[in-house]
């Protein structure tokens, strides 16, 4: 099925409007979406902002409060050791027995001073460190290899332990004061002691263990509690605020610890595989963002890292609900804009079919004129009646601009036909004037091969013109005294002038030649004659020859022509060229006299006679054929026939010039004397 134009415009509008329309459609869902993907993670950054700093703030309290428990520590340890300190310098420094008493006493009485200060009670001892470097526990269960907080040995502590004593964050095992036995603390509590060491003896030189330090402990389990408890309470804090969170369906906002367990969780959806890569990358910029698959489709998930608690917030929501409110704005708007679409189309049409009507009628007058027939005479006449009928010339735009041009197309037409009529006439006409021309000047010159039949002289002569008339000549005939008379020439310029000049040259030479003239006085005659008779200013350039075919000797004259080459068919010697010039071009100056010269032709000897127009031939790179190449194909068909010489040499011609156009008229003519031609022409003169 061919459509038609009018379907073809209207196709065009109705795919613009849609292609337009269906873009914009496009790119508004594309940013709509966007925009609603980018709005979730917003939220969802808000909400991790609000959580950190909730829980930062809370970890930032409970720090504080073990911070202060922990200086409340340290200052009961030291108070503690300050007074024990006093009692056993009362005692004497030397009454170990007295020491170790005094030291139960104080031991007796921790739960005392833990009532006073509302912590756990203080542990003492007094630690002899030569017993302890040999392996010795001590009571508190110190040993030489047990290392505090900071990874720092005991040894390493008493090492660098001052007359003011020094702290260390251990853990100690638990003995109640009536059973001895080890305290077990609730599941989540990290067993800690804060350890107090001070030495006896303030004149210890600094980097010496001094030999009994006083040690006191207290336990810290009391602020783990709190931590603990602290801890609890947020965790259920987030709980109860997760739940409440409204989600989209199929969405979860959970609290995530460090494993990936979730710790609280609101909404009906649930944890995608390969969520560890994205809390990752939560812990090294904070924030990250990832599209996993799940069984629900494609899900955004959004996770923060809460780096005080070592706890991730994470919110997972499926990209089909995130995108619902913009899939059903596209869906409303493709309700609207295919009407539209649709009802454009269709006034497209109308007026397409409305203003593309002139279009049937022009097409119709194209086939009108198509069908006429240009050889009638009455053919134009009809031509100029149609194209100025019917047309809407009186409309402005560009359909009534096409009709004038239509119109002014057709009288144009017409015009030129009868132009083209009247100079094909013309041409015709030329060209049968140029065809008799032609006929009449081959007429003037002899068969190229009827020299043959004279007396047994073999010649051979060959003539292209470059047009259909050229200015070249060539002519052979027999004198009266039985000698052979060869003329060549060359005529300036080319056409009908130049076929003109040719035929009354021609004419004169043999009519010089026939009064029997030797070649340079017709020469002479010749160039006076046309001198005389050449308003055009033409000339000619002539070679003139007598030749006796018993003999061989050759007598000539050359007014201004490539001098002939003479080549030996018996032996292997280069081409000779007949190189004696005789006088200027013919018919140009006055009086001139022309020398005249002589040579002999011996047996299996040829002459080529011929014009500029070989050695001048160029093929398309603009290079000329050239005398060498022409003396070349003599000596390589120096054995032809003098016809045979002439046909390779237009061969090899044309092999050289390829396509490229003939330039100039070409004349060869070649004559040989042989045993033959010797004994028929000495039968024939006698």
């Amino acid at each position: 099925m061919t459509l038609t134009l009018r379907m073809r415009l209207a196709l065009l509008v109705v795919c613009a409007v849609a292609l337009s329309v269906g873009l914009a459609l496009y790119l508004t869902w594309q940013k709509v979406d966007a925009t609603v993907i980018e709005m979730e993670e917003k939220n969802f950054a808000t909400l991790l902002l609000v959580e950190e700093e909730r829980l930062n703030a809370a970890s930032m309290n409970h720090l504080a409060s073990k911070v202060r428990g922990v200086i409340a520590r340290k200052t009961q340890l030291r108070d503690a050791a300050t007074r024990v300190m006093a009692q056993l310098r009362h005692a004497g420094t030397e009454d170990t027995a007295r020491q170790e008493a005094l030291l139960a006493a104080i031991n007796a009485s921790a739960i005392a001073l833990a009532d006073k200060w509302s912590v756990d009670p203080i542990r003492m001892e007094i630690m002899s460190t030569k017993e302890f470097r040999q392996g010795r526990i001590s009571p508190l269960g110190l040993t030489s290899d047990m290392t505090d907080a900071k990874q720092r040995s005991v040894r390493q502590l008493l090492t660098r332990l001052t007359a003011d004593g020094d702290f260390a964050v251990m853990k100690l095992p638990r003995l109640t004061a009536s059973s001895g036995g080890v305290f077990n603390l609730p599941a989540g509590l990290s067993q800690s002691d804060l350890v107090f060491l001070l030495p006896l003896d303030e004149s210890v030189p600094k980097g010496q263990i001094p030999e009994k330090v006083l040690i006191c402990a207290v336990s810290l389990d009391d602020l783990e509690n709190m931590a603990y408890q602290a801890k609890a309470s947020l965790l259920q804090d987030s709980r109860d605020k997760f739940e409440n969170m409204q989600l989209v369906p199929g969405g979860l906002v959970a609290l995530l610890d460090a494993d990936g367990s979730i710790l609280a969780s609101g909404g009906d959806g649930h944890l995608p595989a390969g969520l560890a890569a994205t809390l990752k990358q939560a812990d090294s910029s904070g924030l990250a963002k990832a599209v996993l698959p799940s069984d629900n489709g494609d899900m955004l998930c959004l996770a923060g890292s809460i780096r005080a608690f070592g706890w991730y917030v994470v919110t997972i929501a499926p990209l089909a609900e995130i995108r619902a409110p913009s899939s059903a704005l596209l869906a409303s708007l493709i309700k609207v804009t295919v009407p539209i679409v649709l009802l454009a189309a269709l006034i497209a049409l109308l007026m397409l079919i409305r203003t593309l009507r002139p279009l049937s009628l022009l097409t119709g007058k194209a086939n009108e004129i198509a069908e006429i027939d240009l050889t009638d005479q009455n053919a134009l006449d009809r031509l100029d009646a149609l194209v100025s009928r019917g047309l809407p010339l009186e409309r402005r735009d560009e359909l009534g601009q096409l009709a004038r041009s239509f119109a002014h197309m057709g009288r144009a037409l017409a015009a030129n036909i009868r132009n083209l009529m009247d100079a094909t006439a013309s041409k015709e006409r030329m060209e049968g004037e140029l065809s008799a021309a032609r006929e009449i000047q081959m007429g003037i010159l002899p068969s190229p091969d009827g020299v043959q039949e004279v007396c047994g002289f073999r010649a051979s002569a060959f003539l292209d013109p470059a047009k259909e008339v050229g200015g070249d000549l060539y002519d052979f005939f027999s004198t009266s005294d039985g000698r052979r008379a060869l003329v060549l020439g060359d005529v300036s310029g080319k056409g009908v002038p130049a076929a003109l000049f040719m035929s009354m040259t021609v004419t004169l030479v043999r009519y010089a030649l026939d009064s029997g003239l030797d070649p340079a006085a017709a020469l002479s005659r010749v160039n006076g004659m046309l001198e005389a008779h050449n308003p055009g200013n033409m000339f000619v350039t002539l070679f003139l020859a007598i030749y006796d075919p018993v003999t061989g000797d050759l007598a000539y004259a050359n007014g201004g022509h490539c001098p002939p080459y003479v080549v030996d068919a018996n032996t292997a010697a280069p081409p000779r060229a007949l190189d004696k010039l005789s006088g200027p071009l013919v018919g140009v100056m006055p009086d001139m006299e022309y020398t005249l010269f002589t040579d002999r032709l011996e047996p299996g000897e040829i002459c080529l006679i011929f014009t500029d127009g070989v050695t001048e031939a160029m093929n398309t790179r603009k290079e000329l054929y050239g005398e060498d190449r022409l003396r070349l194909c003599l000596a390589q068909h120096r054995k032809s026939t003098p016809k045979g010489l002439l046909t390779s040499i237009f061969e090899d011609l044309v092999r050289f010039r390829g396509s490229e156009p003939q330039s100039d008229d070409i004349t060869m003519l070649a004559f040989c004397r042989t045993e033959q031609c010797i004994q028929a022409a000495a039968k024939a003169r006698d």
